[in-house]
């Protein structure tokens, strides 16, 4: 058993020696009927949707590291949930990119796309001694922040019971940080607001976002690659 999942294993034993434990331990363990849902049965449409994912985002990856200077192509990807959880069963696990990108204790993500909204679910801990882990999210641009997305979340429930997730937050903006992508955390209305930056550390970005829209079970992004070297002098051309 991994540390974090005997840390829940502890919290699930004490809430089981005060009153009313047995019950709270049902709304601990309930599967959300949408994280059932999205789960895609085993088999060759899984392996083709996977693949149909992974080609899609290596497309993305590809024109993201565009340099050709003389061309500023505008790009877009388009996902569907259906895809994406295909992948996280499929080619996510047998690559072992599972191990390396999730933090300690998370395992089977699936999402659920809707219009202007993500709901993110995940398994936390293994066994018995698990529960799923649900976040709700809102996602836009915010203005005048080049390479940003903004994330609000607006629900995180273990099972079916409202947690506070500050300290899994972190871990999984410590997992983003470790890939090149910088997360900082702020308040609003009593939400945590993620922001995310994309290539933080470079001083002349190779892209920039233009749009990230959500509509029912698609999730589609636009934007630009731009040249990143920078302005040669003036008639360098004609330097010795």
């Amino acid at each position: 058993m991994s540390r974090r999942s005997f840390y829940l294993a502890v919290a699930i034993f004490l809430v089981l020696s005060c009153g009313g434990g047995a019950a709270l331990l049902i709304l601990l363990r309930l599967e959300p009927r949408q994280y059932r849902q999205a789960a895609v049965p085993a088999g060759a449409a899984r392996a083709e949707h996977s693949k149909e994912f992974l080609n899609e985002f290596c497309q993305l990856i590809s024109a993201l590291d565009d340099q050709d200077p003389h061309v500023q192509p505008v790009w877009y990807a388009h996902f569907t949930d259906e895809q994406i959880n295909s992948y996280f069963d499929e080619h996510f696990v047998q690559s072992g990119m599972s191990e390396k990108l999730l933090p300690e204790g998370i395992s089977q993500p699936r999402l659920v796309i809707e219009p202007d909204k993500i709901r993110l679910a995940f398994r936390y801990g293994s066994g018995f001694w698990s529960t799923v882990i649900s976040v709700d999210l809102r996602l836009w641009l915010p203005r005048n922040e080049p390479n940003v997305v903004a994330l609000k979340l607006e629900g995180f429930h273990a099972g079916a019971v409202p947690i506070s997730a500050q300290s899994l937050l972190e871990k999984i903006a410590e997992v983003a940080r470790k890939n090149g992508i910088d997360v900082s955390w702020y308040r609003y209305r009593g939400h945590p607001v993620a922001l995310v930056r994309f290539q933080p550390d470079q001083p002349r970005p190779t892209f920039q976002l233009r749009a990230v829209q959500l509509t029912d079970n698609t999730l589609l992004i636009q934007g630009r690659s731009i040249d990143s070297a920078p302005p040669e002098p003036p008639n360098a051309a004609a330097a010795p």
